[in-house]
């Protein structure tokens, strides 16, 4: 890919342009092992009324489940696959579920079915591939994690992610909470999921959030834009508190989306009030047409500044992070930084990695007024 393939239109899309990118990005999905556009119908009820709102498809709803022009035309330049790793992690011979990078927690990946698809997910390759390799059997896949648990005494945590584990049927939800349960080494069970945005009908069941409750989870919520959450989003949020689930949340800083100071800490705020703590921001990582979310990494670390000296420590004990194929890294990580090259050297625990950061010359911020389009 060239680092600028064509400069974006001037003005904003249309709804007519839009189809078009929508399927032009059908066409680069397919080739280029993309996830496919998937919005359930909740969520397209709000994207409607942003773009009616409006009147383009620009806003921060659209932008997160839609492809933007960017999408089809910008590269950074040392843009990969996949940029954590994944699958360097992956100890366990014929699965590629189960992903161990930090010694005292497993990451395991139950299924690689989503609610929704976020057009910027970092781990769009690895859930491709799962999909062309089908649904693996849940049953199977657990009987080789808790073998491996078993085998590492460090391990005292449990992540699922995927795809998203809320979609699993009740079943096979409750067989692969219970198993975990019985680990006498397991301290804490987390599920990271993004299926109350998209469709809150995942929670409908009041049987699902007792099995929540009764396994002590600790739920990892995925908001990354106050208008997420509505009234029928809090109702949700209200039940699983009143069940006694320990609520989190972490998100992407996304360019156009969230990328103003204003928006995260009424995100942050807005989450409390459902008495959800925030635990991270993250930078978007550099993977394959990621372009249209990320941002520099001078303007990232300006951003935790600004939260930090204008909003009060109840938003912004918040910590600003990157993920990286080393662990999670911070600012005080950095080592050597060649703004010349836009290339980042960070060391942590005695390794070191080179970052390949989003040019400043690219780095347009989003439009606030449109960012927060309901005032």
């Amino acid at each position: 890919m060239s680092a600028l393939r064509q400069a974006p239109a001037a003005g904003r899309t249309t709804l007519a342009e839009q189809a078009g990118l929508d399927g032009r990005y059908d066409a680069l999905a397919a080739r280029e092992r993309l996830l496919p556009i998937k919005v359930p119908a909740f969520f397209a009820a709000k994207v409607d009324e942003e773009v009616r709102v409006l009147g383009h498809t620009e806003g921060p709803l659209h932008r997160m489940v839609r492809p933007p022009r960017e999408r089809l035309a910008l590269d950074a330049g040392g843009e990969v696959p996949d940029w954590v790793d994944d699958r360097s992690n992956m100890p366990v011979t014929g699965s590629r579920t189960i992903i161990h990078k930090y010694p005292d927690r497993v990451l395991f990946m139950p299924t690689s079915t989503c609610a929704g698809h976020c057009q910027y997910c970092f781990r769009q390759d690895v859930l491709s591939e799962a999909h062309a390799g089908g649904r693996t059997s849940v049953g199977s896949e657990l009987d080789k994690l808790v073998a491996y648990v078993e085998s590492q005494p460090r391990v005292t945590e449990v992540l699922l992610s995927g795809g998203d584990p809320m979609t699993l049927p009740y079943r096979d939800l409750e067989v692969l909470l219970d198993r975990l349960r019985a680990l006498p080494q397991l301290r804490s069970i987390r599920i990271h999921t993004r299926a109350l945005t998209y469709a809150p009908k995942t929670f409908a069941d009041p049987a699902k959030i007792a099995l929540l409750a009764r396994a002590r989870v600790r739920l990892v919520l995925h908001f990354a834009h106050p208008y997420e959450i509505c009234a029928d989003i809090r109702d949700v949020l209200g039940r699983l508190d009143a069940a006694g689930l320990r609520l989190y949340n972490h998100f992407p800083l996304l360019r156009g989306v969230n990328d103003h100071v204003d928006v995260i800490a009424r995100l942050i705020e807005t989450l409390d009030e459902a008495r959800v703590r925030t635990l991270s921001i993250y930078m978007p990582e550099p993977i394959r047409y990621s372009a249209p979310w990320r941002l520099s990494l001078k303007r990232f670390l300006a951003l935790e500044d600004e939260l930090t000296t204008t909003t009060p420590g109840w938003i912004n004990a918040v910590r600003f992070t990157l993920d990286s194929p080393i662990g999670k890294v911070r600012g005080e990580h950095i080592v050597a930084w060649d703004h010349a090259a836009d290339r980042v050297t960070f060391e942590r625990q005695g390794q070191r990695f080179v970052y390949p950061d989003f040019p400043e010359a690219m780095d347009r911020p989003g439009d606030r007024s449109v960012m927060l389009w309901k005032g």
